[in-house]
């Protein structure tokens, strides 16, 4: 290896373990175990050393700065020589030394910092793993406003979809705004009373009010601000509340595990169209392929032998162990792992507890545009240019399969038109307004239950909605400017740490938010600044890798990439400014966003203090409606 990328004599932690010798025998022996780096911390000793500490072991040794980094690309599993090639590849000074790259390397696995595959599986998957126990009951949640043609049609999927006596109750939240559109939701419940084996609560304007009230009476010592904050419709009617009657579900199934459906889907799951053996370990996107229109969806896709409430409550709240069991894995093989992302894996053991299921789209996306289609991995973005009209047709007509060819553990909560939660456990209310809710609550979860997983089942769900959208016309290319994922401030101050209480860790989240809006406008800004450079980073690396994946795409298509990868460098040397910021809305100056954002994150800061105490509440409040022991009820 180069003198950049080798190991300092003078720090190695073993001094009396030689180095691998370069000799004919040893070359002759091929290692093919999967490896990928430990969970290691690094600290700089300022003396040109770097002290690797594995956090789950007492191994440790000392290397160059340049090798602590090299480590960074090896976190995907591969043989000693896959990662000697990928590292020879992306680090030039490293090409045509793939030799000493296996020595160092070995040098790092016989130190303990290399995980080997099938230590991950018999970590995750051991012989002697607990067999399920009995599970919470599900209570199932259809979110709606202001559709009831689309409710009509989804409470008709399910009568068709059968095993509705499976779940413990259901219920519809009813967000209308407009009281035509509430009076047939409720008329549609009570007709599908009438035929389901289990009755339906309808939940409205009302019924909100009243269960609201109830809370603010049961829970004297808890401001009313932050219960009002999460779910008083007042409160939020001139904005769009995607996250309001989603923490309203939380409420209503404390102790149980909650399955939450969009009002536009059909109550119905399909197999996913490119499915493949095995299980997948891993962050990767969905993939997506195309289709001409619902007749053609039909045509070249089939019905999954399960329905989505029973399928997503097959694994919701198991541990990973009982969920690798019950998806028909009786073993993990190493050759699962290859691929895999150890930053994952390292997270994760036989109890990790599945806390989030999720499922693909069969339909439209339930994006706003299509101009995602620009950056799909590469096995998708063939698929575009081999369907049926190709890019054109790819960015105009809406109906797309989006989902997992396997079944797929990660931490990547996505969209997902129907949710499972396991809201036995403490779980995070979600933030009552603006796009995005959804990733910001995985990223909650994540940060209160570091060790859980979210499992995307290989079967996805009809999503026709009653008014077909339209597709985008093509973009301009992207400006690198104004676009953050505020999840990843969360997911990016996620402590890491066994034995910390759930408790204490929404505690935490919740002085988090609080720091937040008591910091200044200076500090506002740089943290915005930080997390556009970020972006902007992930989007250059992205574009880059798109450019260079081997894919003949079309000139415009290519112009693209090509125009936004220029607009994103020259970006990342400007300064960002709040101004470029693409959702906040028309007329709205600096001053008022930072003053809304420390407003909002204050009343939601004191809404997670006081969020155990609510869920309580709630949870025997719940039980007295349903049960008949209270004045106030469902209708």
């Amino acid at each position: 290896m180069a003198d950049d990328f080798n190991f300092s004599y003078s720090y190695q932690s073993d001094p009396a373990t030689p180095m691998t010798k370069n000799s004919d025998s040893a070359e002759a022996v091929v290692d093919q175990t999967l490896y990928a780096v430990a969970d290691i911390e690094r600290v700089d000793l300022q003396n040109g050393g770097t002290l690797l500490l594995d956090k789950n072991s007492n191994s440790q040794m000392i290397v160059a700065p340049e090798v602590s980094i090299a480590l960074h690309s090896c976190r995907t599993f591969r043989t000693l020589r896959g990662h000697a090639d990928f590292l020879a590849d992306t680090i030039p000074q490293l090409a045509g030394q793939q030799q000493d790259v296996i020595k160092v390397l070995e040098s790092v696995r016989d130190h303990g910092l290399l995980t080997s595959a099938e230590s991950v599986c018999h970590r995750l998957r051991p012989q002697s793993a607990a067999p399920a126990a009995d599970l919470p009951a599900t209570r199932v949640f259809i979110i709606t406003c202001d559709r009831p043609s689309a409710v009509q049609r989804l409470l008709e999927s399910m009568l068709h979809a059968g095993n509705l006596s499976r779940h413990e109750h259901l219920f519809l939240i009813d967000d209308s705004r407009d009281p035509q559109n509430a009076t047939q939701n409720r008329e549609a419940v009570i007709k599908f009373n009438l035929s389901s084996p289990r009755d339906m609560h309808y939940v409205g304007a009302e019924e909100q009010q009243r269960f609201m009230a109830a809370l603010i009476r049961d829970l004297p010592e808890v401001q009313e601000n932050g219960i009002r904050f999460l779910i008083d419709r007042k409160r939020w009617a001139d904005k769009a509340s995607y996250g309001l009657s989603r923490t309203l579900s939380l409420l209503l199934s404390v102790g149980k595990r909650a399955i939450m459906m969009d009002d536009d889907v059909i109550c119905a799951a399909v197999e996913s169209p490119h499915k493949l053996d095995g299980l997948a370990f891993d962050g990767s996107e969905r993939q997506v392929d195309f289709y001409t229109s619902e007749q053609d969806i039909l045509n070249r896709t089939r019905r999954a032998d399960v329905d989505p409430l029973t399928g997503h409550a097959s694994c919701l709240g198991l541990t990973m162990s009982q969920a690798i069991n019950k998806l028909g894995f009786d073993t993990l093989e190493a050759s699962d792992l290859a691929g895999a992302n150890s930053a994952y894996l390292n997270l994760w053991d036989a109890a990790s507890p599945v806390l989030m299921t999720q499922s693909g789209t069969l339909g439209d996306p339930g994006t706003v545009g299509t101009d995602w289609i620009y950056i799909l991995d590469p096995v998708s973005a063939q698929r575009a240019l081999q369907s049926e009209g190709g890019l054109e047709s790819a960015l105009a007509n809406r109906h797309y399969w989006m989902g997992q060819p396997r079944p797929r553990f990660s931490k990547l909560a996505v969209m997902s038109q129907v949710t499972g939660l396991d809201n036995s456990r403490l779980l995070p209310p979600y933030f009552p307004v603006f796009r995005g809710e959804d990733y910001l609550f995985g990223a909650m979860t994540e940060y209160l239950h570091p060790r859980s997983a979210i499992l995307d089942y290989a079967w996805c769900v009809p999503h026709f909605p009653i008014n077909p959208r339209k597709g985008c016309p093509p973009l301009q290319p992207s400006k690198g400017k104004g676009s953050i994922n505020p999840s990843r401030y969360i997911t990016n101050h996620t402590l890491h740490r066994d034995g910390i209480s759930v408790e204490t860790r929404l505690s935490s989240l919740a002085q988090m938010g609080r720091e937040l809006s008591e910091s200044s406008d200076q500090s506002l800004i740089t943290i915005y600044r930080e997390e556009i450079a970020e972006s902007q980073c992930n989007l250059s690396k992205q574009l880059t890798a798109r450019l260079r994946d081997g894919i003949h795409r079309p000139e415009q298509w290519h112009a693209y990439l090509q125009q936004s990868l220029g607009n994103v460098n020259n970006a990342m040397q400007a300064v960002a400014n709040l101004e470029d910021f693409s959702s906040a809305p028309d007329n709205y100056d600096v001053q008022n966003m930072l003053d809304d954002f420390r407003s909002y994150t204050h009343e939601f800061s004191l809404a997670l203090e006081q969020w155990a105490d609510i869920r309580n509440a709630a949870q025997r409040i719940t039980d007295e409606m349903l049960t008949g022991n209270s004045k106030e009820f469902w209708v």
